[in-house]
């Protein structure tokens, strides 16, 4: 449990500092906005972003202080995982980024999607559908490279 140590303490302060200024800050931003001191839907926005940065943040620096403590083994792992499973899934959404920027396939995607979105929901399912299949191909890699080594 000792060795587990750097990791809880990064989660603590990166979740507990996360609630603790969403707290606060959504308090007086809903305050300031009740008293029109200023825009309280903006401020509102900027928080989620700030909470959002300082979120992404953390899970980086609790990412990083997991890579420290786990062994050689699951290392290797999540990094051939990564390498080939992302990669494999990055062409695979490369394709589609390919097609849907131009010729016949334009239409005919812009019709699975639908249309009249607003240009956030274009944007949200392009993140999804560029990250998607990075995360099955890191799923999928990192279950192989490990059902290679327990037969072993």
């Amino acid at each position: 449990m000792r060795k587990w140590t750097p990791v809880l303490r990064a989660a603590a302060i990166t979740f507990g500092g996360v609630l603790l200024f969403g707290f606060v800050s959504g308090v007086l931003a809903g305050y300031g906005g009740q008293a029109g001191w200023f825009d309280g839907q903006a401020v509102e926005q900027i928080v989620i972003a700030v909470l959002a940065a300082v979120l992404m943040a953390g899970a980086l620096w609790i990412g990083a202080e997991w890579m420290r403590v786990i062994d050689e083994a699951a290392r290797e792992a999540h990094k051939a995982a990564w390498y080939w499973g992302g990669t494999a899934g990055m062409c695979v959404s490369g394709v589609g980024l390919v097609l849907a920027s131009g010729g016949p396939w334009r239409e005919v995607i812009a019709g699975w999607i639908g249309s009249g979105a607003a240009p956030v929901d274009y944007v949200s399912a392009g993140a999804a559908l560029m990250i998607a299949p990075m995360l099955i191909g890191y799923i999928l890699v990192w279950v192989w490279w490990w059902l290679a080594r327990m037969r072993g």
